[in-house]
């Protein structure tokens, strides 16, 4: 059994029981003997795909702000393009508009960019995620979204903290902050096969809250999976269940396209349901 085979159903197995007393899910096999694991070793991230999965987590914290500033999963739920999905990990000021992604919707769009600071081979990499100018989702206005982002030196952790401003029910701009922790490994036994190798799957999985003025409101679990496009097509896939909220929701990124060292550039769909973890798992994941 996979480890996030193992993760999904031990976190399952808790929704299937009305209990309060439930104990807590055991730790994913991955992790029984600590955080030594080959499997966090040889990741090497270069600085397009951290930007690329910064800008990924950039664009589901959007979605999660319009959830709570709509104050309903149904209302929010829908699919929406991805476009300009491009990120060279250029760092500065002057590298932010090359690492971008655009989504539309019928209402309107927006736009996230990355500013890189310089890597640090010693203690990691930071970035600032923020939206160039007002944008929407849906019709859902959104303003002065920023985030900061770190990965350690290794490129397996990354944790981010950022806000964000959407119009809710009442018409008025509410504040949300957003947070997350989350970790990447590669998986060789997963790979995809090609003739004479086997391309590695890149995991993670997380946990992220989502607070208005500054208290916490929602909880969501976090994991993705991401293929870099070693002779075939890179896709990335992103998946956010609600945990703690008022009703299940889910918050699925997809794209497909080119994933190296030298560049990330992809495109694909946002996606918003109101779907249950446990009656509609992500066979990918």
């Amino acid at each position: 059994m996979n480890k996030l085979t193992v993760l999904s159903a031990a976190i399952l197995a808790g929704f299937s029981s009305v209990a309060l007393s439930a104990p807590p899910p055991a730790v994913p096999d991955m992790y029984l003997n600590g955080p030594s694991s080959l499997q966090f070793q040889g990741l090497n991230l270069s600085a397009a795909e951290k930007a690329g999965y910064a800008l990924a987590e950039g664009v589901m914290q959007m979605a999660e702000a319009t959830i709570l500033a709509k104050n309903s999963c149904t209302a929010a739920a829908g699919s929406y393009a991805i476009t300009d999905f491009y990120a060279s990990g250029d760092v500065g000021p002057e590298g932010a508009p090359s690492n971008t992604v655009t989504v539309l919707s019928p209402g309107g769009s927006f736009t996230i960019q990355a500013e890189l600071g310089i890597n640090d081979a010693f203690r990691g990499q930071t970035m600032t995620l923020k939206t160039p100018t007002g944008g929407q989702l849906g019709t859902t206005a959104l303003k002065e979204f920023s985030n900061a982002v770190s990965f350690n030196a290794a490129g397996t952790m990354m944790v981010a903290e950022g806000s964000v401003k959407a119009k809710g029910v009442n018409n008025i701009y509410d504040l949300f902050q957003l947070k997350i922790i989350k970790d990447f490994y590669r998986d060789d036994a997963e790979g995809i096969v090609l003739p004479g190798e086997r391309v590695p799957v890149i995991y993670d999985w997380g946990l992220q809250s989502v607070s208005k003025l500054g208290y916490p409101l929602n909880k969501y679990w976090q994991r993705s999976k991401s293929l870099r496009d070693d002779g075939l097509e890179g896709y990335t896939h992103f998946v956010k269940d609600r945990l703690v909220g008022a009703t299940s929701c889910r918050i699925d990124l997809y794209t497909t396209g080119s994933n190296n060292a030298d560049f990330f550039s992809q495109s694909g769909t946002l996606t918003i349901s109101t779907v249950k973890p446990n009656v509609a798992p992500v066979p990918a994941l």
